[in-house]
């Protein structure tokens, strides 16, 4: 049952980080979309002292991925623990990923 509920709060963990990470690369696209051309082009800096916050959520994917780990020792239930781990490690990725420029 412990383990259950350590595999459920990793993977609920883990969609918190994923949404609020693609909310995050939405208000950027639309800042980009908003800013003139010279800004544009220095772009990474605006996004880096305007929206560096990002980056702390990929604290929740490293704590995420903790906790699937410890649902390991347990044994059983292989197939939630993989995808628990698995989107706990795509939780982190996505932090890093720009996927704002796909929104423009």
């Amino acid at each position: 049952m412990k383990k259950s509920r350590l595999l459920n709060t990793s993977i609920l963990l883990s969609i918190l980080s994923i949404s609020l990470s693609v909310f995050i690369n939405i208000q950027i696209a639309r800042e980009y979309v908003r800013v003139d051309g010279k800004t544009r082009a220095l772009f990474g800096l605006v996004e880096v002292l305007q929206f560096g916050y990002q980056y702390y959520l990929c604290i929740a994917g490293v704590i995420a991925l903790v906790v699937a780990i410890l649902a390991i020792k347990g044994g059983g239930q292989r197939k939630k623990i993989l995808f628990a781990i698995l989107l706990s490690l795509f939780a982190i990725v996505v932090v890093f990923v720009r996927l704002w420029k796909l929104f423009v």
